[in-house]
């Protein structure tokens, strides 16, 4: 008989759990990186579209009182562009583009009406 009692852990075996902590921890992390950066996108798409439908509103309010729309507009991070097309002296279409960074944007082509 053994009278020596085991009492903890081998080297092996912690080893063998700090690399599995390692691991998880590494991943973890990565993984909320992901996520956060995700989130960060959702909500600067979603100025972007604000800003598309407050764009959307003040063209169909110039258009309506006989004026054209403004062309352009700036916050601090999101750039708006939109291109006029008239077809006739109650009816347009306006394409809006709203960008920011170098890949993204968010563009939609509106009708505008007298």
């Amino acid at each position: 008989m053994n009278r020596h009692k085991n009492k903890g852990f081998s080297l092996v075996e912690v080893l063998a759990g700090a690399a599995l902590v390692a691991l998880w921890s590494v991943s973890s992390l990565q993984l909320l990186q992901v996520g956060l950066s995700a989130i960060d996108h959702a909500h600067t798409k979603a100025k972007a579209v604000e800003i598309l439908m407050t764009y959307l509103s003040d063209a169909q309010q110039a258009w309506g009182q006989g004026n054209n729309p403004e062309l352009s507009r700036e916050t601090s991070q999101l750039h708006l562009k939109a291109e006029l097309t008239s077809i006739d002296q109650f009816n347009a279409t306006t394409k809006v583009t709203v960008y920011w960074g170098n890949d993204n944007e968010l563009t939609q082509t509106f009708w505008l009406s007298r």
